[in-house]
């Protein structure tokens, strides 16, 4: 009897030991009956060239792409493709005849998980976006594509090619914004906790909603926080869920399992 070939997917990055990406992806492979395997690939800036040699080679059918790789990813692809191309950053790698064909489902996933939380930003809406990596400038494309009339960056290093507002990663810069713009949405595209942003919750408007990119976090973090402040809130969960699915459908080309994925991914978290 001829014995299955596995076909192998990655997570690239560093760091990322404690992901729940592993246990979302395999439940979705299970659920559509493919002998595929979904697994870590801990990898520091050093061994980047040669973990992407591997998969020039046909170690994997593709990867998904974390921190700290997307934009060094997205350089090395041969080609990239939508968002990628528009964000400079990778989340999804496919390989066909060995090329590297580089995708960015992170904004597309940001916006469906907005739509399925009802959390979608009103046309001409004000948005405050803390960090300006490759989770930001996909948030920022979300955002853009839904109307929205202004985004302020708040980063903590200069970064040149943000076309948006910039404010320094300064609590006092961030109550200035605050009290003339008045944003429907403030997102923390920065993978640190409440203890560390330039920001005190109580001065946000009644009205504005907060998201945290980051799904784990302790009871005195943001989303909790702004919770108890009684603001809509929300934390990243849903966007790994949806960016993911994306991922999956352009490796297999298979529907996505939503159902089996959700609930591997709050049992993983």
């Amino acid at each position: 009897m001829p014995v299955a070939v596995v076909t192998q997917l990655w997570l690239l990055g560093h760091g990322v030991q404690g992901s729940p990406s592993p246990a979302m992806q395999n439940a979705a492979l299970r659920a559509r009956a493919l002998p595929w395997t979904y697994s870590i690939r801990d990898v520091p800036a050093d061994g980047l060239d040669g973990a992407l040699a591997e998969l020039r080679s046909g170690a994997a059918a593709g990867c998904n792409v974390t921190i700290p790789h997307k934009r060094a990813v997205a350089a090395a692809c041969d080609s990239l493709e939508g968002d990628a191309a528009l964000t400079g950053a990778v989340n999804t790698v496919v390989v066909r005849d060995g090329l590297l064909i580089g995708h960015n489902t992170d904004a597309e996933g940001f916006r469906l998980a907005l739509v399925e939380q009802g959390l979608t930003p009103a046309p001409g809406s004000s948005v405050v976006v803390l960090g300006a990596g490759g989770a930001a400038r996909a948030v920022m494309l979300a955002m853009q594509r839904c109307g929205v009339g202004s985004i302020a960056v708040m980063s903590r290093r200069r970064q040149e090619d943000i076309a948006q507002g910039s404010l320094p990663w300064d609590h006092q810069a961030l109550r200035d914004h605050l009290s003339t713009a008045g944003p429907t949405h403030l997102v923390n595209a920065t993978p640190v906790g409440l203890g560390d942003l330039p920001l005190d919750v109580d001065e946000l408007p009644d009205s504005c909603t907060v998201i945290d990119l980051r799904y784990r976090y302790t009871p005195t973090d943001l989303i909790p926080t702004a919770r108890t402040r009684g603001l809509s809130a929300a934390d990243g969960r849903e966007m790994l869920l949806q960016q993911g699915m994306l991922s999956f459908q352009l490796w297999t080309g298979e529907h996505p399992p939503y159902a089996a994925a959700r609930q591997a991914l709050d049992a993983a978290i």
